[in-house]
């Protein structure tokens, strides 16, 4: 547990270069990976930055959610607010022992936030993602002391799009 007695688990989707955003927005659509990243985080605390939230346009419902921003006046209804990764995650402490998932605070966004975070993470839920997108936003290459534990392959029924939800551990 790398952040006081927590699981700190990074969620997140991208492609062969790592890409997790294009235009401030996801660059596909697939509906299993939405359902997983659901089932994953529904019931718990995710952390996220500013724009992440705003490129989803709403709050995470049955989820705290917590965002990150250096703008002191920002506000958006049905969130907390910290203006560190530290402060976040400190904050967020008491909310996530008190949540359906009592052990694990999730970090969900984006770029910059998983790069300022992957050192202190236990576990990475990635889908990856079988295209190749010249995105704005990528996700940081995954350090060695991450192994792939588990591993499944899909095929999209709408898009046809390859994909694999793979979990790694410290």
């Amino acid at each position: 547990m790398a952040f006081q007695n927590l699981e700190v688990v990074h969620v997140v989707a991208m492609d062969q270069q790592r890409c997790i955003g294009k235009g401030n927005d996801l660059p596909w659509h697939i509906s299993a990976d939405l359902k997983h990243f659901k089932e994953i985080t529904q019931g718990g605390v995710v952390v996220m930055g500013r724009k992440t939230l705003e490129s989803m346009g709403r709050t995470l419902p049955k989820r705290v959610n917590w965002i990150i921003t250096r703008d002191q006046h920002w506000a958006f209804e049905g969130t907390k607010v910290a203006y560190s990764i530290e402060d976040a995650l400190t904050q967020a402490v008491a909310d996530v022992k008190a949540s359906e998932k009592p052990e694990t605070v999730f970090i969900i966004g984006g770029g910059e936030i998983f790069k300022q975070t992957l050192n202190i993470a236990d576990r990475l839920e990635l889908t990856h993602v079988e295209l190749d997108v010249q995105g704005d936003a990528y996700y940081p290459a995954i350090p060695a002391e991450f192994k792939k534990i588990a591993s499944e392959q899909h095929i999209d029924d709408k898009t046809g799009i390859a994909f694999e939800f793979a979990t790694y551990r410290k």
